[in-house]
Formats: C-alpha cells, structure tokens, sequence
C-alpha cells in the first residue's frame, strides 16, 4: 500500500514539473517573439497576422498565438495562458501537443472562415478559449469513473473562475469598441471542445493503460520510478 502511495506520489509530482516545463517554456516563446515584434514597430502583425478568408494569409494560423498587438495585450493574456495550459499540460506533454495543435488549427480555420476579411487577428486568446473548451469538456470523454467525476469537478471550477470571459463570445459594442476578436474566441473554444472529444476517444485508452513492466528475475533489475 505505502509503495502505491510512493509511486503515485511520484507520478504526480512528474506531471507538475512536466505541466510546469511545458508552461514556462510556451511563455518564454510568445514572450520572445513580442519582444523581436515590438523592436520591429509590430510589422509581424501585419506579415503574420490571420486575415480571413485570404489565401495567402491561412499558413499564418500557425503564428497568430505567438503574435500580439502591445505590450498590455500580452500581459492581459499572460496569466489566463499560464493557467490554463499548464492544466492541460498535467495531462502530459504530449496530450498537451495534440490539444494545442488541434485549437490552433481547428480555430485558426473557423475564424478564418467567419471572421471580418478587413483585420489581421493576432493573439494568444483564440489558444486559451480553447484551453478552457477542453478543460471543461474533456472529463465527459474520460475512460474511467474517477478521472471523469475529477477532470468534470476541475472544469468546473474553471469554468466558474473565468465565467466573465463569456461576454467576449459574442459580438457587443464593448467588445466592438475593445476591437476584440469574438469570432476568433468562439471558434478556439469549439475546438478545444472538439479536441476533448477526439483525444477522448483515440489516446485515452492507451494512456490509461501503459505497457507491462518486466518483472524482477534473474537477468531482470526490479523495475523503478
């Protein structure tokens, strides 16, 4: 019993270094990239930022989370993308991955298709929304009661903490004078919705059931966390 507790304990401090590597490291990039882009006078934003419906604008899909307008609009994202991806990272650095490529992609595409074509979007908020899509969705896909009844209490509270974001999901003058992307908020949260949905189905299973260990024997070390 007191081993099972050691290697649980071990597991989960694992997660929290890993969740907080991932988020740490997602920081410094879109953090390094405002730093080149304000010493450019912001002209990233115009080469790289997502206008909907141009052709030649959807590679940038892959570049709107990593670019921002000023200063203060990093800062408002900072803390909202330091929490939810490091939530999503305790799931592990590679479920992290799937979930952030598919938001990215999945969003980057609906605003594409829905946005104003006369912007170029930038910013790191469309990713979030979908942080917080998958966060709240993911428990209702989960392969075992106790994960979901956890995953599902955890959304949750997310959900309630960033319960006033929901004014930016739709179009409003506030959000108009803010010249806030409502289109590009509700699409990454759709996605980060579809994300739980597919990684819920297709890497649940494998993840919850690891390979066998070999056991302890003659030319077998006992295996060890």
């Amino acid at each position: 019993m007191s081993s099972n507790v050691v290697v649980r304990g071990r597991s989960v401090l694992l997660s929290v270094r890993t969740a907080l590597v991932v988020t740490l490291a997602a920081l410094a990039a879109i953090w390094l990239v405002q730093g080149f882009n304000a010493a450019d006078g912001y002209r990233l934003d115009g080469s790289f930022g997502l206008v909907a419906r141009h052709l030649n604008s959807l590679p940038h899909i892959i570049a709107v989370p990593l670019l921002h307008a000023s200063v203060e609009h990093i800062e408002s994202n900072t803390v909202p993308l330091a929490v939810t991806c490091f939530l999503v990272a305790l799931d592990g650095a590679r479920r992290w991955a799937y979930v952030t490529a598919l938001v990215v992609v999945l969003g980057g595409l609906g605003y594409w298709l829905l946005g104003p074509s006369n912007v170029a979007v930038v910013g790191a908020s469309g990713l979030i929304f979908g942080y917080l899509g998958y966060l709240v969705a993911r428990g209702f896909f989960a392969h075992s009661i106790w994960e979901a009844v956890w995953q599902i209490l955890l959304g949750v509270a997310v959900a309630l903490y960033y319960q006033w974001t929901l004014v930016l999901l739709y179009p409003s003058a506030e959000v108009n004078a803010m010249h806030i992307s409502w289109q590009g908020h509700l699409t990454g949260l759709l996605a980060g919705i579809a994300a739980a949905i597919v990684l819920g189905r297709r890497l649940g299973r494998t993840e919850l059931e690891p390979p066998a260990m070999p056991q302890a024997g003659p030319g077998f070390p006992a295996p060890y966390l």
